[in-house]
């Protein structure tokens, strides 16, 4: 019986010591990652504001560059404009970082972060993921959810 609680301690103890490294591992990275990405999408933000077509299309993810999308980004565009002008935004919140494996054997490094913005006639909320390039970001891609005001 001693044996068992010995091993079953032993068991938990390296569950916790897990979940604590990675809750840690997690913190200093996100830590890593405010220093650099909130600069940078606090840039990015008025810029996707002006709700041109032009600047979301520069800013699409290279897995939809084949895709035709004009049409539905105009669609967008035009409903999102109902928002108007930009008037503040509150301190990117990060969400998480996901790390994935690409074809040409690179590891590929998103961050994802929330803004919550406020428009002459509503709010909406940003959700962004950079790509990690260089030591520098990448607006990956982007999504808008509207408030309840413009919907």
């Amino acid at each position: 019986m001693k044996k068992i609680l010995q091993i079953i301690g032993t068991i938990f103890l390296l569950v916790v010591a897990s979940v604590v490294g990675l809750v840690s591992y997690s913190y200093f990275k996100a830590e890593e990652y405010n220093n650099t990405a909130v600069p940078f999408i606090k840039e990015k933000i008025p810029e996707l504001s002006s709700w041109n077509s032009e600047v979301m299309q520069k800013y699409r993810a290279p897995s939809t560059l084949e895709i035709s999308l004009d049409e539905n980004l105009t669609q967008v565009t035009t409903r999102l404009t109902k928002l108007g002008e930009l008037k503040s935004f509150e301190e990117p919140e990060f969400v998480n970082i996901e790390s994935s494996a690409v074809a040409s054997n690179k590891e590929q490094t998103l961050a994802t972060y929330n803004i919550l913005s406020r428009y002459e006639n509503g709010d909406a909320l940003f959700t962004v993921k950079l790509l990690e390039v260089d030591g520098g970001f990448s607006l990956y891609t982007f999504h808008v959810t509207l408030s309840d005001l413009v919907e």
